[in-house]
């Protein structure tokens, strides 16, 4: 027997292997409420990090039982390089370009009358405290607004990035699947012919088998 389904049994067993060694996992980390596990998919060379824990605002429960923010939420790991640049990607669109500067101007015109003000603490301090005052808090809420936006554009980013992650992920285990539909196919295709030529060979030894043994001892003789 040539036992020709071996081969592709052997890919479908080690493409079998290949995805039970897919995801390397790092070191589970405990971060105050939190518990940070870190994964990384061998096969498209994504990070990710899976967040447990922490805790969000007392539900309306009677018992007062806290919920937890996070219970498996795959994130996609950046270093810091790559989220600074693709950070700056999304925050050059039109819907945050705009309001970015405007904002930009707005604190730095806000910095230079806060100087104003503090230079004139000698002429009229009455006034300039409630200048100063004034001042701080619009510099307060424009840097609280400019903050939001990097925070909206943040999380723009991340929702970009781990859909376009879980797609890469997607194709790779619809490519791994493929895989083993044909190779496991393959493999079954030539068994069954390797049995049926089996089966073929063992008739024809019995029918040469019948014969010789009539042609030996006739019958009637």
């Amino acid at each position: 027997m040539k036992k020709l389904w071996l081969f592709p049994m052997i890919f479908f067993l080690l493409i079998l292997l290949a995805g039970y060694l897919r995801w390397e996992k790092g070191p589970l980390q405990q971060v105050g409420a939190y518990q940070v596990q870190h994964l990384k998919d061998q096969w498209t060379g994504q990070r990710w990090v899976i967040l447990y824990g922490g805790l969000a605002e007392e539900s309306s429960d009677p018992d007062h039982r806290p919920y937890p923010l996070y219970s498996g939420e795959w994130l996609p790991y950046f270093s810091r390089e790559e989220l600074d640049l693709r950070l700056e990607e999304v925050l050059n669109r039109p819907e945050y370009q705009g309001k970015r500067q405007i904002l930009q101007q707005r604190i730095k015109d806000l910095e230079i009358e806060a100087a104003r003000v503090a230079e004139s603490t000698d002429k009229a301090p009455a006034v300039t405290e409630t200048e100063r005052e004034t001042v701080r808090q619009a510099l307060y809420d424009a840097t609280w607004e400019l903050n939001t936006l990097y925070a909206g554009a943040k999380q723009v980013l991340l929702a970009e990035y781990r859909g376009e992650a879980k797609k890469r992920e997607l194709l790779a285990t619809a490519i791994w699947g493929f895989l083993l539909v044909v190779t496991f196919s393959f493999a079954l295709h030539y068994f069954l012919a390797e049995v049926k030529r089996w089966k073929q060979v063992h008739e024809t030894y019995e029918i040469v088998e019948y014969v010789t043994k009539n042609n030996r001892y006739p019958l009637g003789k």
